[in-house]
């Protein structure tokens, strides 16, 4: 709540987007310092943790678009027919937003290398840091929000923006991003060991993947989908709530990833590549549904039938492991009918253009 309440009081200091977008990174440091932790590991028994470090990163980005992305539109839905007014059925983003929806279609196509390559380098993380870092100066070019903070605003992040002085709202909100980061940096390490040890302990070795793939990610997400799931709540701040998720998914798909090798190389004393061969269907299902996930925002709308395919095909590539490989294809098999459904109503790349035309060339 601390970091929700951060959030929505910085857009009227910064854009909503790179508000979202250190949101995200405050949100995702319990799965860097776990992946961090997991690389580490591996570099120092090969053995034991090399097939782990596809778990976390490949849970957490299937996690957050198979199951947070749908749970975002429902929760505004239930929340609209609760005060007894129409449903929500399409959650449509601005066009300034389509930033997100690049980044992170251009960082899923780049999976397809990792994926043919089957394994990490070095050069992955200078390519992949640099889109991120390209992507928050790009976010920090866009206004603040215009509209009125009491009409969309609680109590409490109200108060921040009603502080007398913009520096003591400055003050205010990194106090509570501060606080909030350094609960998820004391806590990761250990979590990480205990999540491997209590998994080993009760279902034997081969449980260690399961348990870092999908229940080190689902805890370790929880607060932001608490963060999301309180603005979805809202209706009005459902678009936010969204944009949070993929702003995540951004984060996941590149600073994540990126921080891999450099670990691993530390590890072990050496630059050397991480081998990803173990579990290369998993690096293709997640790039299938991260792909289809994009597609279903060509026209910066994300309506019921968008959630319940992905929901519908993460629930069966979850809870039948044998069918993943045939699930990544029908992921993007899907992606292409998407793309032709939608043929006439794309409007990503243009608001991408037009987005770049208003708030970049005039600073140049």
């Amino acid at each position: 709540m601390m970091i929700a309440w951060a959030a929505e009081a910085s857009q009227y200091s910064i854009s909503q987007g790179l508000a979202l977008a250190i949101v995200a990174i405050v949100q995702t440091l319990p799965e860097f310092f776990v992946e961090g932790a997991i690389a580490w590991n591996a570099g120092q028994d090969p053995v034991g943790w090399l097939p782990n470090v596809t778990a976390n990163f490949t849970g957490a980005n299937r996690l957050l678009t198979g199951l947070g992305w749908p749970l975002i539109l429902f929760t505004a839905m239930l929340s609209r027919s609760g005060n007894k007014r129409s449903g929500l059925h399409v959650i449509a983003l601005r066009k300034e937003q389509s930033i997100e929806v690049v980044f992170m279609l251009g960082a899923t196509l780049y999976y397809v290398l990792i994926w043919l390559r089957g394994s990490l380098e070095l050069i992955d993380t200078f390519v992949l840091l640099a889109a991120f870092m390209g992507y928050l100066w790009m976010l920090s070019r866009l206004p603040s929000e215009r509209q009125d903070p009491r009409e969309a605003l609680d109590a409490s992040p109200r108060a921040i923006v009603e502080l007398r002085t913009r520096k003591h709202r400055i003050i205010a909100i990194l106090c509570l991003f501060t606080f909030s980061g350094l609960v998820f940096v004391f806590i990761s390490t250990p979590f990480v060991d205990s999540i491997n040890t209590i998994a080993v302990a009760l279902f034997g070795a081969g449980a260690g993947f399961f348990f870092i793939q999908w229940i080190a990610p689902f805890l370790s997400e929880f607060p932001e989908k608490v963060t999301a799931f309180h603005w979805a709540r809202k209706i009005k701040l459902a678009p936010m709530a969204l944009l949070n998720f993929v702003s995540s998914a951004v984060n996941e798909l590149t600073a994540l990833i990126a921080i891999i090798p450099i670990v691993f190389a530390l590890s072990i004393g050496a630059i050397g590549p991480v081998s990803l061969t173990a579990h290369r269907d998993e690096v293709l299902l997640t790039m299938a549904q991260s792909l289809f996930a994009c597609v279903c925002l060509m026209d910066l709308k994300y309506d019921v039938r968008n959630a319940l395919q992905l929901f519908g095909l993460w629930l069966v590539s979850t809870a039948f492991v044998e069918t993943r490989f045939a699930i990544s294809i029908i992921f993007l098999l899907a992606s292409l009918v998407e793309l032709i459904i939608q043929r006439r109503r794309i409007n990503v790349f243009s608001s991408f253009k037009q987005t770049l035309q208003q708030y970049f060339s005039r600073h140049s």
